[in-house]
């Protein structure tokens, strides 16, 4: 059972550098992605502008732009701005 979760864990969150991707996604992709996640409970990779990024999952809309997110190894939940996302990528 360990292994099997660690496979997947690295299946969908371990990335390769050759994959790495320099063009950000515009809005309106960002948002329905963001969208999704929300519906389908799906966790979510975040790349910020400033090149940090986070796994979790989206919890909640708060307005147009922003979105509560909760983090998996902080357990912290977050607002985060549509307008700081320089990519998102769905598990």
């Amino acid at each position: 059972m360990k292994n099997s979760l660690k496979r997947i864990y690295h299946y969908l969150f371990d990335y390769d550098e050759d994959k790495l991707s320099i063009y950000n996604q515009f809005h309106s992709e960002i948002l329905s992605l963001l969208n999704y996640a929300l519906l389908h409970r799906a966790y979510v990779l975040l790349r910020y502008q400033d090149g940090s990024s986070e796994i979790g999952q989206i919890i909640k809309r708060v307005s147009t732009g922003r979105f509560a997110f909760r983090t998996t190894n902080q357990k912290l939940i977050k607002v985060i701005d549509l307008d700081n996302i320089f990519r998102i990528d769905l598990a």
